[in-house]
């Protein structure tokens, strides 16, 4: 192998759901940056040709916007379909689509979990399913499922019952999947981050709450997206092509002491 090209992600064609998130546009940067093509997709049309226009502009690789409902199966169906139009094969499969729904145990709706588990962890699924065959048929691909810290550990901030147990079915999705995929050469991993610096939650405006929140971190800070880019970039690489079934934390040192 040239060891030169160990991290590069040259002609490789890659697919970010959640690409109108936050961690999925970066995530989506980090990828063209090294090399791949890569085609974006969320509900939110409008959203995903801005970032899909930013990105294009700075990285110089093809970033096709295409807007899809991962919780349905005709979308994602029609997703892959025109992606294989598109490029013609997919290489990588990125899942950062998430979100969270906040209530206690006590007053947790149906419908409301029913959403969340449709859009943390049906959505995977469908997404793996119909872009796992693309990959085993031609016996390559990387899969990333973003997860969370929350998959592992419990918060005591309240709320958090539905997320925490959603991200815990993540990682056992990836590691079942990457068992059964593991013969066909498509490795299947997640990363799994702390709080996060996107600018958008809560946390980061409570000047009190992130002090407590980051006492508990041995490196003493959340995770910048940078931190993601470098994790996703490497599972997607060829660096990574021995690595089957790992949840990799991005935490500072978070799940190591309780």
């Amino acid at each position: 192998m040239d060891l030169t090209k160990l991290f590069r992600l040259d002609g490789r064609k890659a697919v970010v759901v959640g690409g109108a998130g936050g961690i999925g546009a970066a995530l989506s940067k980090g990828l063209a940056i090294y090399g791949a093509d890569v085609v974006i997709s969320s509900r939110n049309i409008e959203r995903l040709k801005e970032i899909a226009g930013n990105l294009q502009s700075e990285t110089g690789r093809d970033i096709v916007p295409i807007q899809a409902d991962a919780t349905i199966d005709s979308d994602v169906e029609r997703l892959v379909k025109e992606t294989l139009s598109i490029f013609g094969t997919v290489d990588i499969l990125v899942n950062s689509q998430g979100i969270n729904i906040k209530a206690d145990a006590l007053n947790f709706s149906t419908n409301d979990w029913t959403r969340l588990f449709d859009i943390n962890v049906k959505s995977i699924m469908l997404t793996c399913r119909e872009f796992g065959k693309v990959m085993v048929q031609k016996k390559y691909g990387k899969i990333i499922n973003v997860s969370s810290v929350r998959g592992a550990r419990a918060t005591k901030w309240p709320g958090n019952l539905g997320y925490c147990t959603s991200k815990g079915a993540v990682d056992m999705f990836t590691k079942a999947l990457a068992a059964e995929f593991g013969v066909h050469n498509v490795n299947v991993n997640a990363i799994a981050p702390a709080l996060v610096d996107t600018g958008f939650s809560p946390t980061l405006k409570d000047t009190e709450r992130l002090k407590l929140y980051t006492s508990n971190i041995p490196m003493g800070r959340i995770a910048f997206l940078e931190d993601l880019i470098g994790a996703c970039v490497f599972l997607a690489s060829p660096a990574s092509d021995f690595i089957n079934g790992q949840i990799i934390y991005i935490d500072g040192g978070l799940t190591t002491i309780g």
